[in-house]
């Protein structure tokens, strides 16, 4: 389900930075697919977050990697406030969540060339461990300014969800809707990072179907 605008104002500002340099209109892909997903990017790496620790971090912010590519990851608690990441999760199976219910697990800073972002996005309950039945939110930011935000129902640790995006990638946050009863933390695990093939420039795209222009008529020439 696609919903409404959630994200911060500084989050904004920042595409506002980058989207000045570029007016095409970029496209942005939802996939609840993993093998679709990957199928889609190119050089993907993933973080698994099995190197945190099982309790706070911060305040500000971490610096990840996920395979060539690199992001900051942090919490957001309201309007211009931060907040505090938590692990979750287990020692062989980690999970990135944050401070209380309510705040806004973002990854941001992106590196060159990041046009891709997935992963595992579900419920925890207050110790850290899956909630089953939950909805989350999920929000992906261009370059160019392009939104994507949507409510997902019945999450679990298996359930994959991505964006591609023929921008380049600033801002990507997720939350948990919550319920009426126990607060529910949202989670994250195995994100996953990439790029997308590269677009041939107009000249070269021009050069490329006069070649297979070229070898249709030899092949046609075979054939008589």
């Amino acid at each position: 389900m696609q919903a409404t605008h959630y994200f911060t104002a500084p989050v904004l500002a920042i595409a506002a930075l980058f989207g000045c340099s570029s007016s095409a209109q970029a496209e942005i892909t939802f996939y609840t697919s993993q093998a679709a997903y990957m199928a889609a990017i190119a050089a993907p790496g993933v973080d698994t977050f099995n190197d945190l620790p099982f309790w706070a971090l911060g305040p500000n912010y971490v610096e990840r990697t996920a395979g060539e590519h690199s992001y900051l990851a942090w919490s957001v608690a309201g309007e211009g406030k931060n907040s505090l990441l938590y692990g979750a999760g287990s020692d062989s199976d980690a999970w990135l969540s944050t401070d209380a219910a309510t705040d806004y697990l973002t990854f941001g800073n992106f590196s060159d060339k990041v046009n891709a972002v997935g992963g595992f996005f579900f419920g925890t309950n207050a110790d850290g461990t899956y909630a089953p039945g939950q909805s989350i939110r999920l929000n992906v930011l261009d370059a160019n300014g392009t939104e994507k935000l949507f409510t997902v129902d019945n999450t679990t640790p298996g359930s994959f969800f991505g964006f591609v995006s023929t921008s380049q990638l600033t801002a990507f946050q997720v939350s948990a809707v919550q319920p009426n009863g126990d607060p529910i933390w949202v989670a994250s695990n195995d994100l996953t990072l990439g790029s997308i093939a590269a677009v041939p420039e107009p000249a070269s795209y021009a050069l490329l179907m006069a070649g297979l222009g070229l070898v249709g008529a030899a092949a046609r020439r075979r054939r008589a």
